[in-house]
């Protein structure tokens, strides 16, 4: 069980980095398109990975059964998920993306459902439902009249699709990492999401006024946002599994409040930190064994 925990701890700082991503994000988009960043941020991150995958396992290329479940992780969760994030963040508020973005482990579980078989008992549902409640809760201010008012633009619709490519990537992730490391797994799918996004990119190769801002935040989301956080979200994946690992996911719009009262300044208020306590108290729900189960796991572990 306190291995377990430990995975959880690991999905719970990927959603810090992710945190993180947005307001890099926010900045990057005024200064190249969305296909040269996201090309960009994983050219970086695969410098990154080859030594490290090397390291740990002594060899780069991947079994041949894993090769079509990477270039699909490559495809959805490096090329489209990444190009549709930075085209919302072009076209829509913040508010927008970090509450949609709450809609991932929804994306998760329907794809995991209709693609592995995978279901979710009545205590994780009531505990995804509570936890989504919560951000709902935090991106509005607590404020009903405000979630009325958000009406979908084309940066809201980018957003949808990237959260639905976000659950296929992390339904390809468990396929691939029955045969490789998810060390080896976020390199390959790096590799084939920028060998995938390049031709696009080749007419757009432009990065307008860059400034030591502009290659801090480009340096943080390809080694912190990319390297460290995907490697974390494909332990955690192979780990306790994908529609566990994707009510995580909901802390994103939390710490983003969070790192932009640090960062920019802006508050929380006492509603705010009401719905940080329901999305806690919601993935306690989905994640914490039955009473039941964690009787008979200490019996069998005596035994």
């Amino acid at each position: 069980m306190a291995e377990v925990w430990g995975f959880y701890l690991l999905l719970l700082c990927t959603s810090v980095l992710w945190a993180g991503n947005f307001v890099a994000g926010k900045f990057l988009v005024g200064h190249a398109s969305p296909m040269m960043l996201t090309d960009m941020r994983w050219v970086v991150a695969i410098v990154c990975l080859i030594p490290i995958v090397w390291w740990k396992e002594k060899r780069i290329v991947p079994p041949r059964q894993a090769i079509w479940p990477l270039f699909f992780m490559g495809l959805t969760g490096v090329m489209l998920f990444n190009w549709f994030m930075f085209l919302a963040l072009e076209r829509t508020s913040a508010d927008n993306v970090g509450l949609l973005s709450a809609l991932n482990p929804v994306a998760i579980a329907i794809v995991s459902f209709f693609l592995l078989r995978e279901r979710m008992t009545r205590r994780q549902l009531i505990g995804m439902t509570v936890s989504f409640l919560g951000v709902v809760v935090v991106i509005s201010h607590g404020d009903v009249g405000r979630l009325l008012r958000l009406h979908l633009n084309a940066g809201d619709l980018y957003m949808l699709c990237a959260v639905a490519s976000w659950g296929f990537y992390s339904v390809a992730g468990r396929k691939a990492m029955k045969y490789v490391s998810p060390y080896m797994s976020t390199l390959w799918a790096g590799i084939f999401g920028v060998l995938s996004l390049m031709p696009f990119t080749v007419s757009s190769m432009e990065i307008v006024a860059p400034d030591p801002a502009f290659w801090l935040a480009t340096v943080y989301v390809s080694v912190g946002a990319t390297v460290l956080a995907m490697l974390f979200w494909n332990i955690g994946v192979q780990r306790v599994g994908g529609t566990k690992s994707g009510v995580f996911l909901n802390f994103n719009p939390i710490f983003t409040a969070l790192l932009s009262f640090w960062l920019l300044g802006e508050r929380m208020n006492v509603v705010q930190f009401a719905g940080t306590a329901l999305v806690i108290s919601g993935v306690y729900l989905f994640t914490a064994l039955p009473r039941r189960a964690n009787r008979i796991g200490s019996l069998e572990a005596k035994a």
